[in-house]
């Protein structure tokens, strides 16, 4: 895979909170995260702009169904050319983010498929599926060792009770070639089965439901025939899940490649990729291209000979991202 992955690594469980907030002061890549907008200010200062109920209802779920990912076990089945392969056997965690999709119908008075409830008959479960980045969850081993944390979106949500936690089950499908794996969960949590059920509700795969302009958010300026405003909600270095926005900056065609300058930071490995013209799931983030690297350069160039076309637009950071579609 090409570029560098953006999974957050942690010496382990006992030390996230501390690596991670380490991480999200200190990182280079976007010093003070002045570009990355909180849940809640986004709500309060963007979402208003929006034309109407039903496209702000849309946007709302996609920041419900972001998810963080945290994974506590990289397996032995990973090839030695595979990004994690260096973690094989150890009990380093990594941190990336999802997103919700496909809820199934309730079940009812089967046994619950987790340990900590002893084979009990559950009353009421449901079964829905996690789209992440293969790197971040490759395999079934993987995915039963991941908890998928719903509504961290601020500092306070894992202390008062509105984050909720479920765990892995399966990886049902994945695309090795397009970085993307399908990771089934459950969860016999009546209240949160029925938040889930309710956000898909409202995310309705539909083309012209769900166009969408990104530029009445008033995030960017205005450009020409080229501009192609991109939204990602991810968990930057595990912490409460933000807002970026930045637009299309390369289609590599031969490799479906998407580039985008939109910032992201270790963490961002999974997240959701939306573009202007539609509110659909279109692809995973996979990572970012180093300074160093010859593509690099290319897509640099790429990137400066589109920006010369944008009426007014001006970047401040080098944010050479990329996902597939």
């Amino acid at each position: 895979m090409p570029g560098r992955h953006e999974c957050a690594i942690f010496t382990s469980r006992e030390h996230e909170a501390a690596d991670s907030c380490w991480g999200y002061k200190n990182f280079e890549k976007n010093p003070g995260h002045k570009n990355f907008i909180s849940v809640q200010d986004f709500k309060d200062n963007y979402l208003p702009r929006l034309q109407s109920d039903d496209q702000r209802e849309k946007f709302r779920s996609c920041i419900d169904m972001t998810v963080r990912l945290r994974v506590d076990c990289t397996s032995q089945a990973r090839p030695d050319d595979d990004d994690m392969a260096e973690y094989r056997g150890n009990s380093i965690m990594r941190v990336g983010t999802g997103f919700v999709r496909d809820v199934d119908e309730p079940k009812y008075g089967e046994p619950c498929v987790f340990p900590k409830c002893g084979g009990n008959v559950a009353r009421k479960q449901r079964r829905f599926r996690v789209w992440t980045a293969k790197h971040v969850v490759y395999n079934t081993e993987e995915a039963r060792k991941t908890k998928i944390d719903f509504f961290y979106d601020d500092d306070s949500c894992d202390r008062d009770g509105r984050m909720k936690s479920v765990w892995g089950v399966e990886v049902t499908g994945s695309r090795p070639d397009k970085d993307w794996c399908l990771m089934d969960c459950v969860t016999c949590d009546e209240d949160l089965g029925e938040r889930i059920e309710e956000f898909d509700s409202r995310y309705v795969v539909d083309d012209k439901q769900n166009f969408r302009d990104l530029s009445q958010l008033g995030l960017l300026p205005s450009g020409g025939k080229y501009f192609n405003p991109v939204l990602i909600v991810s968990h930057p270095h595990g912490q409460p899940k933000k807002i970026t926005v930045g637009v299309v900056t390369y289609l590599d065609k031969e490799n479906d490649r998407l580039g985008y300058n939109t910032p992201t930071c270790p963490g961002s490995s999974g997240a959701g990729v939306f573009r202007s013209g539609r509110l659909l799931w279109l692809s995973v983030h996979s990572g970012s291209f180093s300074k160093t690297s010859t593509e690099n350069k290319h897509r640099l160039n790429d990137f400066q000979r589109l920006f010369r076309k944008l009426r007014g637009h001006k970047t401040e950071q080098e944010q050479i991202n990329f996902g597939y579609v």
